[in-house]
């Protein structure tokens, strides 16, 4: 999986954007407010049909109305490249596939990309709906069934709060409840199931970036153990009509951080927080590989930021060993950048990205 040509216009600082990366790994330099995280982000737009940075409104250039991504990736040596396009008119996103209309879900499964940058750190710092997220990105990736599920659930958690708001029956409310205790015991599984895939490979990535031990990962499903969710909802349901919304369930899921068994938030450096989540990001890579025999595109701003030179070398070796196609950006092509084996080096400056020689 790979992206051979992407091209926008008046996204953000570029009106016009050309990149052809290189087909593993690819250097970016520039100073800051160049357009760096701007390339990163047009490439995670067009794959996930949103910004990590802002509200799509946001991403028009100034004095335009609209942006347009087109991108030609490769799945597969034995297949043409298809063409994704993604554009933003008339508020609202529009996605197609090879020229056909498709959803944000068949974009997300069509190019997966997992994405490195600053904000990453939100990861450790913010509240479970971020975790949430880094987690349902990896099942979705590898069990089909997880988003009809998670449609399914989110559907019936609307209507039953909709009736707890309106004070409607207990006979109204309760007809619900098998809905969601089918959904939520099915996504739920499929949770279990990925991070306890997951903690088989993360802790080889963490061993490998870092001399930190003692760093672990602890689910809880989103209500009591040992208590069905039909029981839940039962013991819950007077709190949920004053509350008007539904407590407890898949929906308040977390996924915990642990160090030493506490929790991590406050008991690491950012150059730790940073390598901690790289480690992560690998892991769930290298989960999606060998379900699918072929590895996301990782995109990671800002190499050097908070990391000490051995620190950055150990990064360099993963990104190295990465088996699909990375782009990096960097403020300095440094020596160490330099004496990586085949990769091709850019450099962005006043919204023009250029191919340079490397030695």
């Amino acid at each position: 999986m790979r992206f051979c040509k992407a091209k926008a216009q008046c996204f953000r600082l570029f009106h016009e954007l050309n990149f052809e990366p290189h087909p593993r790994l690819n250097f970016v330099t520039g100073a800051n407010a160049a357009g760096k995280t701007t390339l990163l982000e047009a490439l995670y737009v067009v794959s996930r049909g949103d910004s990590h940075r802002g509200a799509a409104a946001s991403l028009v250039s100034d004095g335009a109305a609209s942006f347009h991504i087109d991108a030609l990736v490769s799945v597969t040596a034995d297949r043409p490249n298809d063409r994704i396009d993604v554009r933003w008119q008339d508020r609202r996103m529009q996605v197609r596939i090879n020229d056909q209309a498709a959803s944000l879900a068949e974009l997300v499964r069509q190019m997966p990309v997992l994405l490195i940058d600053p904000l990453s750190h939100r990861l450790i710092e913010e509240g479970p709906g971020i975790r949430r997220r880094f987690i349902d990105w990896g099942v979705f990736h590898m069990e089909h069934a997880f988003h009809p599920l998670w449609r399914r659930f989110n559907r019936a958690l609307k209507q039953r709060n909709a009736a707890l708001r309106a004070q409607a029956s207990q006979r109204e409310i309760d007809s619900w409840t098998p809905e969601l205790v089918l959904t939520a015991d099915a996504l739920t599984e499929l949770r279990i199931t990925y991070i306890d895939k997951l903690l088989s490979v993360v802790p080889e990535y963490w061993r490998s970036l870092v001399d930190e031990t003692g760093w672990s990962l602890s689910f809880n499903r989103g209500w009591r153990d040992q208590e069905t969710y039909a029981d839940t909802l039962l013991r819950t349901l007077e709190g949920d009509r004053q509350a008007g919304h539904t407590r407890e369930g898949p929906h308040r899921a977390e996924l915990r951080i642990l160090s030493d068994n506490s929790l991590l938030k406050d008991r690491i450096s950012r150059g730790q927080q940073k390598l901690l989540i790289t480690g992560l990001m690998l892991a769930q890579g290298e989960l999606y590989r060998r379900r699918h025999d072929d590895a996301p595109v990782l995109l990671l701003d800002d190499f050097a930021a908070e990391l000490s030179q051995r620190s950055q070398q150990r990064l360099m070796e993963q990104l190295q060993r990465w088996p699909g196609q990375s782009i990096v950006t960097a403020l300095e092509y440094s020596p160490l950048l330099q004496a990586a084996p085949e990769h091709a080096m850019f450099h962005v400056e006043h919204g023009e990205i250029t191919l340079k020689k490397t030695t």
